[in-house]
């Protein structure tokens, strides 16, 4: 399926969400119903719509194909600057400042930002866009298996109404159609580029080591993020 009609089919069902009117009682079935796993597990599957570990891993994957950055760097400009302005346009309260005390169990801390759209399933949603256009249909699958089960740990978390999760899954499989239409090409300024990017991934990552990590997941995505940036340094530097 393409990353267009992806992005039509979840903003269908956000549609079909609004209309109900059922936002907050589909959030609280979810929600509670998910605290049957354990917390960690919906934490570190919530890492996987990380904004760094999805830059590293674009960057990663660009490393072996550095005709492919200006296509990642548009995808990945488009989704965050669409994050920054709808979260800053609605400014919607995240459920356990809306819902009575008790009623949610936050099993992360509470970011500080509006709560649509969810920047977690627009950064997943773009990138298994872009990692699984044109592949075999059991990679779409699983890529579309991923942004599903990121988009329900922001709901097991506490921090994220099913709106905001269904509409920023459209968001950046839209991202995704419009970058994937940007033909590729040779392109002599991609190593540099990326010579350039790999060092921001690096120092964002040991920024946030720096100030401490809340809790095991955070630790371990930002390793793997240095991790990821070393392995397309070294295949960028071999590749020059």
């Amino acid at each position: 399926m393409s990353n267009l009609r992806l992005a039509l089919l979840w903003a269908l069902l956000a549609l079909m969400l609004a209309a109900s009117g059922r936002n907050q009682a589909v959030f609280l079935q979810l929600h509670h119903a998910a605290h049957s796993l354990p917390a960690v597990g919906w934490r570190l599957l919530s890492m996987a719509g990380e904004w760094t570990l999805v830059i590293a891993l674009l960057l990663w994957r660009a490393a072996w194909e550095p005709a492919q950055l200006p296509r990642y760097t548009l995808a990945l400009l488009l989704g965050i600057a669409a994050a920054i302005a709808l979260k800053a346009g609605f400014a919607v309260p995240r459920p356990p400042l809306v819902l009575p005390p008790g009623s949610v169990q936050l099993l992360d801390v509470l970011p500080g930002n509006g709560s649509f759209p969810s920047g977690h399933a627009i950064a997943v949603a773009l990138l298994c866009g872009l990692l699984t256009a044109g592949r075999r249909v059991a990679l779409q699958a699983a890529g579309l298996g991923l942004v599903w089960l990121v988009c329900l740990s922001r709901l097991a978390i506490g921090v994220h109404w099913p709106l905001d999760v269904c509409v920023g899954a459209a968001v950046g499989y839209a991202v995704a159609a419009l970058a994937y239409g940007v033909p590729v090409a040779r392109w002599p300024r991609a190593r540099l580029l990326l010579a350039l990017l790999l060092p921001v991934s690096v120092v964002v990552a040991l920024w946030k080591l720096q100030r401490g990590v809340p809790n095991e997941a955070y630790l371990g995505y930002n390793l793997l993020v240095l991790l990821l940036a070393g392995l397309a340094w070294r295949q960028n530097k071999n590749g020059a």
